[in-house]
Formats: structure tokens, C-alpha cells, sequence
């Protein structure tokens, strides 16, 4: 997976575990440490903000995998974002701006909080208001990503592609180990990220696990077999989720 490691460790690997940044000096990160909320924790389903709200602070999530997601009149609640460990909130929209969209737990959640006027101070701060940047610019790529996988690869192509991109970005975050991690999407949630049936994500998984791709694993987990194999189903580059040099 060297080829993987070049792409997305120094790019992606944004505020997890984040006194372990070399980019950051020791005042850099006492002065985040002293401007962020204490540890909170919810459960699954559990809502951090709704659309229609206004965002009066960001979430800075420490544990467990979160989403941004639309209600539809029919009821649906398509994805349209991933929130994992190292991600924040905000996908640029910025605090104070009423959501069109919400935002809630996919697993039981840990996260930090930091309201307006923490979030002024840190950006104070050369090298903070830097990863809040490029954080932005990850959400950006993410997304564009996510428009073409729709609009433009098959059933297999979709999943695959979103297999890739939840590795490389936990991979970033120091959160793989010999090509397996949390994966905790079902497959109801699948279908509404690639915009699929839940019996076509259920067919094309098994396809990619008959090709010897992936395979599941206890807790949640999956095992990228093969990456070339499964970054070449789903087209899928981890430069695009690079941030710019």
C-alpha cells in the first residue's frame, strides 16, 4: 500500500490525534486544546444539528463515524457527506448560516465542540487556520468525487470507489492495520450514499467479495485484499483527495 501511504498521509491527516502533528509547535496546540468544548458523547441516531437549524458551533469529531444528509419529501434521507474521526462539521458553509442539510450519529459518536469566538481565535493562528482550510478544500474533492461516482461509474464502480475513499481517509487518520478497518456503513446506508437499491448494494458487494477484493471481517471491519484491484473497479485516485502543494 505504499502508493496509498505517498497519497494521503501528510494530505489528509488533518485534526485526529492532532498533538502528534509535527506541523503544529507546542502553543499551537495548547492554545486548540484550551479553545475547544469538553468531550461530549451520543448514541446511534443521535442528531448534532438539523436542517433548517443555525450552526452556532463546529463538531470536531474524536470517535465514531457521523453524516450530513437531506430529508426528502418521500421520506428519504440520501448521504451526502461522511463524517469520520479528524473531520469537522462545517463543509464551508460556516457558522451562523442556516443548514441545508443535518447532521447525525452513524455509530455511537465522540466528539469536541468549538462555538464562534473560539473559533476566531484559532484562526489567529497561522497553522490552525490552515488545517481549517485544507479540511475544506478535503470536503470539496470529497464531494466532487461523490458526483462523478454517481453520475458516472456502474453499481460495482460506486462501491468500490467508496470502499477506497473511507480506506484512505481512515488510513490518514492512523486508523488501519494490513489493509483492514472500521467500516460501519449497512447496506441500507450504502444505498443511500451511491444511490443504489439495498438489493443491487447486496449483489455488488457480493461481486467484489467474489473477486477476491475484500472481504468482511468481526466488528465491523473490512479487509482490502487487493487495493489495485479495487482502486481500478472504482476508478479511484487517492491524489484527488490530496491537498494542493
Amino acid at each position: 500500500m505504499e502508493t496509498l501511504v505517498k497519497h494521503t498521509k501528510d494530505g489528509m491527516y488533518l485534526f485526529h490525534n492532532l498533538k502528534s502533528r509535527l506541523d503544529l509547535c507546542d502553543e499551537d496546540k495548547r492554545v486548540f486544546d484550551s479553545y475547544t468544548g469538553p468531550v461530549r458523547e451520543v448514541k446511534k441516531g443521535s442528531h448534532l444539528a438539523r436542517e433548517g437549524e443555525v450552526l452556532d458551533c463546529l463538531h470536531l469529531i474524536e470517535k465514531g463515524w457521523a453524516c450530513r444528509y437531506k430529508m426528502l419529501r418521500n421520506g428519504r434521507e440520501p448521504i451526502t457527506s461522511l463524517l469520520l474521526p479528524g473531520d469537522i462539521s462545517d463543509n464551508g458553509q460556516g457558522l451562523y448560516n442556516r443548514l441545508d442539510y443535518s447532521i447525525k450519529a452513524i455509530t455511537p459518536l465522540r466528539f469536541t465542540t468549538i462555538d464562534s469566538e473560539s473559533a476566531e481565535r484559532l484562526f489567529e493562528r497561522p497553522r490552525i487556520l490552515r488545517l481549517f482550510k485544507a479540511s475544506g478544500h478535503i470536503s470539496h474533492s470529497v464531494a466532487m468525487n461523490w458526483i462523478v461516482n454517481i453520475s458516472a461509474r456502474n453499481a460495482e464502480g460506486r462501491i468500490a470507489n467508496l470502499l477506497c475513499e473511507c480506506f484512505a481517509r481512515s488510513h490518514a487518520a492512523g486508523m488501519t492495520y494490513r489493509g483492514r478497518y472500521f467500516f460501519p456503513l449497512t447496506q441500507s446506508e450504502i444505498s443511500d450514499v451511491v444511490g443504489l437499491s439495498s438489493v443491487h448494494v447486496s449483489r455488488s458487494l457480493n461481486k467484489i467479495k467474489r473477486k477476491g477484493l475484500i472481504e468482511s471481517c468481526d466488528h465491523r471491519q473490512i479487509r482490502i485484499n487487493n487495493w489495485r484491484g479495487l482502486a481500478a473497479l472504482g476508478d479511484f485516485r487517492a491524489d484527488n483527495l490530496a491537498l494542493p502543494a
